[in-house]
């Protein structure tokens, strides 16, 4: 079991804001400054259950009106990220609700137009590895673990079975869905399931500075690199150039930022974003 983090709340109010305890029970989501930040927080395994679910897809339908986000953190609190679904809603019909939802949840991520990172300082285990797997950019604490133990209880994860083989390749998806293959912190990042591994004590500074690269970026130019990255994913490569021309031409020209950004590289300074 990873060790505990410091907590990245003993200074990040200034960069996050005050989370919204009263809209939600078993997260916690706010945004300031640019930055969106989604915090499981149902201790001590962050098991996701139905209302859960619910709660984290309504935090992220709220970031499509939220047009100065630039980026959208999710972490945990406790020793875990997450120890997946909640059993009790995996029985009879709540199957049904309970993957419907975290179906929707991870839709939401692929297709929104705000880059995510997902801050791993402890387990990660089925929904929860694919929820941390999902985010553009993952962290991972070098204590944390990555499996999908579905299959020693007689399922498997339908998300795994959809993404998995694109992200890592066919032969390690089989063997982390079919096989139960539980992977380090290192290991998924050798993979190309985590972004980086790194120390316990150097995840914090390095979620903070990358928080504040995004920061310090145009919000409608990030966003629309976003859109034209994550647009072309499923596309034939041809196709996928055309979609980022379109998103280019018609979306990124259209913004008030990259004249700016053009008018500040050629006078050799920093640009002042309007995030316009």
């Amino acid at each position: 079991m990873a060790e505990e983090l410091p907590d990245i709340d003993s200074h990040a109010s200034d960069v996050y804001g005050t989370s919204r305890a009263g809209d939600f029970k078993l997260v916690q989501f706010a945004s300031a400054q640019g930055v969106a930040r989604l915090t499981l927080n149902r201790p001590p395994a962050n098991v996701l259950s139905v209302d859960m679910i619910d709660e984290i897809v309504t935090a992220l339908e709220s970031l499509e009106y939220q047009r100065d986000v630039k980026l959208l953190v999710v972490n945990a609190t406790g020793r875990y990220f997450s120890a997946g679904f909640e059993l009790s809603d995996h029985m009879g019909d709540r199957t049904y609700i309970l993957l419907e939802q975290f179906h929707r949840l991870i839709e939401l991520i692929g297709r929104m137009d705000k880059p995510s990172l997902a801050l791993v300082s402890g387990p990660a285990l089925g929904a929860g590895c694919m929820l941390a797997a999902a985010c553009d950019i993952t962290l991972a604490a070098a204590g944390a673990k990555f499996a999908l133990p579905e299959i020693k209880g007689g399922v498997f994860n339908t998300v795994a079975a959809a993404l998995l083989p694109r992200i890592i390749g066919r032969k390690k998806a089989y063997e982390m869905i079919l096989g139960g293959l539980a992977l380090s912190a290192a290991d998924a990042e050798r993979i190309g399931l985590v972004s980086r591994a790194l120390p316990e004590d150097k995840l914090e500074a390095e979620a903070a500075a990358i928080v504040q690269r995004f920061q310090d970026g145009s919000a409608p130019l990030l966003q629309c690199a976003r859109r034209a990255v994550a647009g072309g994913l499923e596309l034939l490569p041809a196709d996928a150039l055309k979609h980022a021309e379109d998103v280019y031409l018609n979306q990124l020209m259209a913004t008030e930022d990259i004249e700016e950004g053009l008018q500040a590289v050629m006078g050799k300074r920093k640009p002042v974003w309007k995030d316009r």
